[in-house]
């Protein structure tokens, strides 16, 4: 089994890849938000993934397909059935990233655009970025009916992950599909977004990253909370 790098107060990281621990997870999970590495140009502290297609007897490891579908499964596999999931992606991506969880179990129910207000781009500046919301067999209602599919959040400027998602981002998300008390997953923690916005929501968080550096960044942004909130911002 392997041991958290951290748990405090209902927060658990993991520091290693998903793959190896997302099987040995007990509990159900209530709800799933990440933001996997994209595949369409690398990220610091992840793999650079392929573009080409898992075909013949191509190394497998390198897919961005094959990530997804593995994670996608496992997730499903721990996940309840009324469990909701955001999946972050781009214009290159979607598509494959939709193809790979729908084959193990998730069925994507709408397309959201979040709308981050800056650009980068050689030609046309994108200034927004995907979230896949898809659901399992019985999915639960949102928890507001005032959820449209465009969502404007400012992206994180000078951030601890150079593809760090804002956190009222997250929270608005995590209060659309879960409630007080349950378990959010995300197997793609980063610097820890998700888990600092489960903390300050009142929920309980399930965090993996591979990379040592990040988990000790979201550690400590777990650490301010208490030492600024030592109650528990809610």
């Amino acid at each position: 089994m392997i041991e958290p790098y951290y748990s405090e107060n209902g927060i658990t990281l993991y520091n290693t890849r998903c793959e190896d621990v997302l099987p040995q997870l007990i509990e159900q999970v209530d709800l799933v938000l990440t933001d996997p590495p994209y595949g369409s140009g690398g990220r610091d502290g992840s793999t650079h993934l392929s573009d080409d297609a898992i075909t013949g007897n191509r190394m497998l490891s390198d897919s961005h397909i094959w990530l997804m579908r593995t994670v996608g499964a496992q997730c499903c596999g721990i996940t309840k059935d009324d469990s909701h999931c955001y999946v972050f992606s781009d214009w290159r991506k979607w598509r494959e990233t939709q193809i790979a969880f729908e084959t193990v179990g998730w069925e994507l129910r709408s397309l959201i655009v979040w709308d981050k207000g800056n650009g980068m781009g050689e030609f046309w500046r994108s200034s927004y970025e995907l979230i896949l919301f898809l659901t399992k067999r019985k999915p639960r209602k949102l928890n507001s009916g005032n959820c449209y599919n465009v969502v404007k959040y400012p992206s994180v400027k000078n951030g601890t992950h150079p593809t760090e998602k804002p956190v009222d981002l997250c929270i608005f998300l995590m209060g659309a599909s879960s409630n007080k008390g349950e378990i959010v997953l995300d197997p793609f923690a980063g610097s820890g977004t998700t888990l600092v916005a489960a903390k300050r929501l009142g929920r309980k968080a399930i965090g993996i990253e591979i990379s040592e550096k990040y988990c000790e960044i979201a550690v400590n942004r777990l650490r301010q909370m208490e030492l600024f909130n030592p109650q528990g911002e809610q």
